[in-house]
């Protein structure tokens, strides 16, 4: 894995955590991967990932709540973060952006969103553009 960047890929989902464990590991990523936000928590800080895709909607501690934890603490502060939602497609009316989190959160908002389900050349796109 020396030289790969890494992605922490964090979903309840098994089916969508490795559809995108199959896109990032096609260009060249590894992957390390996590349940729910909680677990998102204790491997980002050990894992030291160079990017977190990360769900909204999870047991235990939901990707609105790690986000906020991620962007607060020291360790995690600086590591870019695309959320991977479905609310916008599931809740009539929701608008979940990178605005909206910021002002609902008061901390940097993340550097994309990316709704359900995946378009993996979207997916790659918002990357890239956060990436370089």
């Amino acid at each position: 894995m020396a030289g790969k960047r890494k992605v922490l890929i964090v979903d309840d989902d098994e089916g969508v955590r490795l559809f995108v464990q199959a896109i990032m590991e096609g260009e060249g990523w590894a992957c390390v991967l996590a349940y729910n936000g909680q677990e998102a928590l204790d491997m980002a800080e050990d894992e030291g990932p160079d990017l977190i895709i990360l769900d909204v909607t999870m047991p235990v501690l939901d990707g609105f709540e790690a986000f906020k934890q991620l962007r607060t603490s020291p360790f995690t502060d600086k590591i870019p973060i695309i959320m991977l939602t479905g609310i916008n497609n599931d809740e009539p009316g929701a608008a979940y952006d990178a605005a909206a989190m910021e002002k609902k959160f008061g901390v940097s908002s993340p550097e994309g969103f990316v709704d359900k389900p995946v378009d993996p050349d979207f997916l790659l796109s918002s990357i890239l553009g956060v990436m370089g």
